[in-house]
């Protein structure tokens, strides 16, 4: 999914915009909102076609003008007044929405809670990815990896916002008297370019990353801090792919009482003040239970785990929390690397997937600059080319062929390990909300005995697994006596027959050896 020019999704003056795009006004110089304190006085409301009124401000961008923008969510005819800091009106206009085919923002799913869907209601399949320096000024290969993002399937990058995990540094000039222009210009220009080209995927930005000091800083009231994140949210928060992670790794048994305080206060600011409603998270350690949950900001529950094949993180998670549950970090391609990568995030995806959460790929070390094989930003494929990855994310491109060839969202569907027998290491089931379909996904492994793994202790068999190259046998037991099964190859994306159903207790055998995914419907 592609659009073709910038003007597509981002209108400006009295153009035409897009529902699922957004709408830019530029103002005068003698309007130039400055990026020194105090900023942004320029007050803007919007009148939406169906009455709603939503406040926002303009912004400095590095040319010298000033600009303010809005995110499209309703079709129509919109209106619009600006005024200055001592409420008088500077200028007014209006403008037409399209209907469009755009995806637009990503929302939780109001039919299923622990599912995600974009604003025009089509599905949203997580297919998560981490480039934490994707916003580096420094970084040179940004449009490579947006593009083979894309062309890979990825659906969902989180990065650092700043391009740096210790330090906010880069958001301000370097003497810290006002904000940066420069780098936010630069920020904006990489998001841009990845929603005109693919405006499916969604950008996850860190606001603070590691950085607990500039985090004290906003809790103790840093004006510069404020206007920041205040800055940010005006100017990135209308941009239909981006949301909001708070920081990376809070753990309350290391992170005092004011950082977590701040965090509180951040999210509630980022909630309230962000006038288009992007969901908001923050990052946890690994097997850390997430903290916010219970916070009105929070729009998904974060978290970090190892060897999630079997989904067991969403089963544990699932009484702590009724929002999406998105594992961000598992193994990774260059961390506790699995032996057989392309069948261990096959098998990751899948697994998560049909226990009714949201799972990840994490391939090279972005957190580091280009130091050596397995670090730096690089594009997908390019890194694959160069021996760097090993196509550990090659079968997702199947997967989504898989639910776009069936039409299953997963809305509404219920994890159900017990039609395969509940052994999920070998066998993972889902069923619809009706139990009139199921997927299950036999995974086969050539390894799975003694299998303990659990919270990074104990013997995790799918480390080293490979697809077994046998046959493989199966009983299932579905809620309904009559209908047909069709197979699917999850590393090839082809279908291999169909089987009928003629009573609930069956045995299967698998077409050929390896994984494979059976689809059976209710006749």
């Amino acid at each position: 999914m592609s659009s073709s020019t910038d003007q597509d999704i981002i209108s400006d003056g009295s153009e035409t915009a897009l529902r699922g795009g957004c709408h830019e006004l530029t103002f005068s110089s003698e309007h130039v909102v400055t990026a020194k304190i105090p900023s942004l006085p320029i007050q803007l409301t919007y009148s939406l076609p169906s009455g709603v009124k939503i406040s926002a401000r303009g912004y400095a961008v590095g040319d010298g003008h000033a600009k303010a923008r809005c995110y499209v969510p309703e079709a129509g005819e919109w209106s619009w007044e600006a005024k200055n800091a001592f409420g008088k009106g500077i200028a007014s206009g209006r403008f037409f929405a399209d209907e469009s085919k755009l995806p637009g923002k990503l929302q939780v799913a109001p039919a299923d809670q622990r599912q995600f869907r974009y604003a025009s209601g089509d599905p949203f399949l997580h297919m998560g990815d981490t480039a934490w320096r994707l916003f580096s000024p420094e970084e040179k290969n940004w449009k490579a990896y947006i593009d083979q993002a894309g062309q890979a399937g990825i659906t969902k990058v989180r990065a650092w916002l700043s391009g740096n995990g210790s330090s906010v540094a880069s958001y301000f000039h370097p003497q810290r008297k006002q904000l940066d222009l420069a780098f936010w210009d630069e920020v904006e220009h990489r998001l841009r370019y990845a929603l005109t080209r693919f405006p499916h995927i969604q950008f996850q930005l860190n606001l603070f990353g590691n950085d607990r000091e500039e985090l004290v800083r906003y809790e103790e009231g840093d004006p510069l801090t404020h206007l920041a994140i205040i800055y940010c949210l005006e100017r990135l928060s209308s941009l239909p792919n981006v949301h909001w992670s708070l920081a990376c790794e809070i753990d309350p048994t290391k992170d005092n009482a004011v950082v977590l305080q701040a965090l509180s206060r951040l999210g509630k600011t980022v909630f309230e003040q962000a006038p288009w409603h992007s969901l908001i998270t923050c990052g946890q350690p690994r097997f850390a239970n997430f903290l916010f949950d219970r916070e009105k900001w929070c729009g998904m529950t974060s978290l970090s785990s190892l060897g999630q094949v079997t989904g067991e993180i969403a089963q544990t998670q699932r009484p702590l929390t009724g929002k999406p549950i998105v594992l961000e970090e598992d193994r990774a391609e260059y961390a506790s690397p699995p032996l057989q990568p392309r069948y261990y995030f096959r098998r990751l995806f899948w697994g998560l997937l049909l226990s009714g959460a949201h799972p990840s790929y994490q391939g090279l070390d972005t957190a580091r600059e280009t130091a050596g094989h397995r670090s730096g930003i690089y594009g997908y494929y390019d890194a694959c080319h160069a021996g760097r990855l090993h196509h550990g994310a090659h079968d997702l491109l199947h997967i989504h062929g898989f639910f776009r060839e069936t039409g299953i969202s997963l809305q509404g569907w219920v994890s159900d390990d017990s039609l395969g027998g509940s052994n999920p290491l070998l066998v993972k089931s889902m069923r619809s909300q009706q139990s009139d379909q199921c997927i299950i996904y036999v995974a086969n492994p050539d390894a799975h005995e003694g299998h303990s793994g659990k919270d990074g202790k104990g013997f995790y068999s799918d480390l080293n697994a490979s697809p077994s190259d046998i046959f493989t046998t199966f009983s299932l037991d579905l809620p309904f006596g009559s209908g047909a099964a069709r197979w699917y190859s999850p590393s090839t994306g082809q279908w291999r027959g169909e089987v009928a159903i003629t009573k609930p207790s069956t045995i299967f055998l698998t077409p050929e050896p390896g994984d494979w995914i059976l689809w059976i419907q209710k006749s």
